[in-house]
């Protein structure tokens, strides 16, 4: 692998991770508020 190839492969790996965090935080976020929204109608 050319130091190039390795440089992409490393900036698509942190692309994909910081889409799965994001993707993670956002349903931790929805569940919260729904959460929230049960508790609060009784």
């Amino acid at each position: 692998m050319t130091p190039e190839e390795r440089t992409a492969f490393e900036k698509r790996r942190r692309a994909r991770n910081w889409a799965i965090f994001l993707t993670l935080v956002g349903l931790v976020v929805l569940f919260y508020f729904i959460s929230m929204a049960r508790v609060l109608r009784g």
